[in-house]
């Protein structure tokens, strides 16, 4: 269950800097050092710096150096149109925080310049606004023609970068002022839980590094492509509590599209099915109140039977929100008839779901979601310990074919466990499409 807003997917989006890449073969690293060297000639003839760096800072420089070059030649190689976005400020670059990788130091933008430099063209740079305000540009940056040029004469390919297996996997956010406000990561200190929740990342994570994944691809193909090898996932709690929130998120595969992984995407040599629950939200609800659902279909709402899709947006909301809606949520325009008022239908709502009445507008989806999140670690674990690779798109995953009715077992036991009410299990295939 999620409270989301729509979105406009034609807009290009950039994607956020990743610091934990590194160059792997010596292709890649005969690139980075080429690149440290000019930018130490570049100091030295223009004066920028009077003194060596010390042994430590020199370190710290080269390590800059190598993640901007080797995210930006990643990204490069995913063919994508947009750019990377990255931090300047020096509030987030002198804090010190579990998030905060060794390259997010406070010369990081210092070292931005110096590639961006004119003279050496290593990166395009467009440095943002200096401030947070809703719609601030953030500053960006993209692959020069210098090192576009040293990718093509030393043919690098994915194959030469590395991502470094650092990066927090338990990520706790702040809770949200206003629908617009962004949540700003929090640190934290480590208890048996948070311990626990790592330890469960990193036993999913170290088995899908090792899967057989593969995305297909054709001769004819100019688009973006994924990085197969980009697998690590991470778990995000929210509203500053470790009992809400706590999706997974990460890995190629969840950013594609549903066609796409429909039509590209390989697990141990078999198309993939998809695996998804029926109406798991309100069904974790009643089993919150430890009551049975009377209707097969929970969204089926008298009066709205013809307004599915609107129903569910709008029980969403009033199980996320913790007052009741006096609009209609975002999302919601035009799938209702046009006379339609809101407290219509979430009374319409309220009357069809007596028994969890008391847990709408009362912030409930948060921890829904948290169990929802237990459950899908639930299930990778428990298909790992059987050798099947799954792969998580929010409540859903995506197993081999032949694995189908096996992951669907699971998928209604580990629900059935958590929940205590079965699971309802649907299978998709491309041939069910």
């Amino acid at each position: 269950m999620t409270e989301s807003a729509s979105k406009d997917t034609s807009k290009l989006v950039d994607r956020p800097f990743s610091p934990w890449r590194f160059a792997k073969t010596e292709a890649s690293k005969a690139l980075i050092t080429e690149a440290i060297a000019d930018v130490e000639r570049y100091e030295d003839s223009g004066g920028h710096r009077t003194r060596r760096r010390r042994g430590h800072d020199q370190e710290t420089f080269e390590l800059m150096v190598e993640a901007i070059l080797c995210d930006l030649m990643h990204h490069a190689l995913y063919r994508r149109p947009d750019a990377v976005y990255v931090t300047r400020s020096h509030a987030v670059l002198g804090s010190r925080s579990r998030y905060r990788p060794r390259v997010y130091g406070k010369t990081f933008p210092d070292v931005l310049n110096r590639l961006a430099a004119p003279e050496l063209g290593w990166i395009v740079q467009e440095i943002g606004d200096s401030d947070w305000r809703q719609g601030a540009r953030r500053t960006s940056i993209r692959p020069g023609q210098q090192l576009l040029a040293r990718m093509d004469a030393g043919g690098i390919t994915f194959a030469d970068l590395g991502l470094a297996c650092v990066a927090e996997s338990i990520i706790l956010k702040s809770e949200k002022a206003d629908f617009w406000d962004e949540a700003q990561v929090i640190d934290y200190h480590d208890t048996w839980k948070t311990t626990v929740f790592r330890q469960e990342m990193r036993e999913i994570n170290q088995w899908l590094r090792s899967a057989d994944i593969d995305y297909g691809t054709y001769k004819a193909d100019t688009g973006p492509v994924p990085d197969t090898s980009d697998r690590d996932l991470r778990r995000i709690f929210t509203r500053g509590r470790f009992d809400n929130g706590g999706r997974l998120f990460g890995g190629f595969w969840q950013g594609m599209s549903k066609e796409s992984r429909f039509d590209r995407l390989v697990i141990d040599g078999e198309a993939i099915v998809e695996l998804d629950y029926a109406q798991m939200g309100p069904r974790q609800l009643y089993g919150m109140v430890q009551g049975v659902p009377d209707a097969s279909d929970l969204y089926g709402i008298p009066g709205f039977e013809d307004h599915r899709k609107g129903i569910k947006i709008v029980f969403s909301a009033m199980v996320f929100r913790d007052k009741p809606l006096t609009r209609m949520p975002r999302g919601s325009a035009g799938k209702f008839p046009r006379d339609a008022r809101i407290r219509e239908i979430t009374e319409a709502i309220t009357r069809h779901h007596p028994a969890i009445a008391d847990l709408f507008f009362k912030g409930a989806g948060h921890y829904v979601q948290f169990q929802e999140s237990q459950i899908m670690v639930d299930i990778l674990l428990r298909l790992k310990s059987r050798a099947i690779v799954a792969l998580p798109v929010h409540d859903a995953i995506l197993v081999a074919s032949s694995n189908a009715m096996v992951a669907k077992q699971v998928m209604a036991d580990a629900f059935s466990h958590h929940v205590g009410l079965p699971g309802l299990v649907d299978v998709c295939s491309a041939y069910a499409r």
